[in-house]
């Protein structure tokens, strides 16, 4: 087994690589995030690591709520694009032409391109370090009419090691070890 050397500052990014998205219809941003996790699921709780200097961690401490936008692997560049960009500077939203469609809880806009979207208020922030983590409770869930049930729509992008992946084939359900 070959050892990997972490250097400080530089840990590896693993996980689903999903949009966040965070404001109001007039003022938001949107950012790609892979330091996302389900933490809990009565209530239903999901966690994201956002750094305190990032764009969109301003949104989710004004507004207290943001978005988890799952986007299918078709959607990887625009993904990738606001991931790469600052919203301090740019649109990203017109830059990577994503459409705002507002939330019915909290009013936070979703990307209407992505077949998921979790729509979260916070309910805690833990200041970690470099980075803040908004635990955030999923108030309400959205999928694209017609896919509510269909698996194939979490065709979900993961990013390891600075590049995105697709997965691959299903293994088996859970409780695949006790047959």
């Amino acid at each position: 087994m070959t050892k990997i050397v972490t250097i400080p500052g530089s840990a590896p990014g693993m996980g689903a690589a999903v949009l966040i998205s965070a404001g109001t219809m007039e003022a938001s941003d949107v950012t790609t995030i892979a330091w996302i996790g389900t933490l809990c699921s009565e209530p239903p709780i999901i966690g994201i690591g956002v750094r305190p200097s990032r764009w969109l961690h301003h949104f989710v401490v004004e507004t207290g709520a943001f978005v988890v936008n799952v986007p299918d692997t078709e959607h990887v560049r625009e993904l990738d694009l606001c991931g790469t960009v600052s919203g301090r500077t740019q649109d990203k939203w017109a830059l990577a032409r994503l459409t705002r469609e507002q939330g019915t809880i909290t009013g936070t806009p979703m990307v209407a391109e992505c077949p998921l979207n979790l729509e979260c208020q916070v309910r805690e922030t833990v200041h970690l370090g470099s980075h803040d983590l908004f635990l955030g409770e999923v108030v309400a869930s959205y999928a694209h009419e017609g896919k509510e049930h269909d698996v194939s729509l979490r065709d979900p992008v993961c990013y390891i090691g600075g590049k995105y992946w697709k997965l691959g084939d299903l293994l088996g359900p859970m409780g695949l070890s006790r047959t």
